[in-house]
């Protein structure tokens, strides 16, 4: 996997995941909103009017999950290829951010030896 593909995962899992979250807080908005603001329980009609939006981010929810996951584990995959181990790292521990940032700045060829 190169590291552009590892770049557009990344970028798309952080754009699907904001788009599930918007669509999951207008439909838990929407269903709030329709009982009122002292209401203690929601009816199954203001359930009904949330849950078409609520079902829509969580479906794009796990979408970005999965774009995120393949970056991750291509990412991780190049770097031992590459032998980049901070890197390695890096990805291994803080998933999302430092994919997308191997996607950006990365090494993409194998670092030279040093003769000793």
């Amino acid at each position: 996997m190169s590291k552009r593909t590892i770049l557009i995962l990344s970028i798309a899992a952080i754009l699907l995941g904001i788009v599930a979250a918007v669509a999951y807080g207008v439909g838990i908005g929407a269903a709030a909103s329709c009982a009122g603001a002292g209401a203690t329980t929601i009816s199954a009609d203001c359930v009904s009017q949330g849950a078409t939006p609520v079902l829509i981010g969580i479906g794009v929810g796990l979408l970005a999950v999965i774009c995120s996951f393949i970056a991750w584990i291509g990412g991780l995959i190049k770097t031992a290829q590459t032998q980049a181990w901070l890197w390695f790292v890096l990805i291994l521990l803080f998933t999302p951010l430092a994919t997308l940032i191997y996607g950006i700045v990365g090494p993409d060829k194998p670092q030279a030896q040093a003769a000793y």
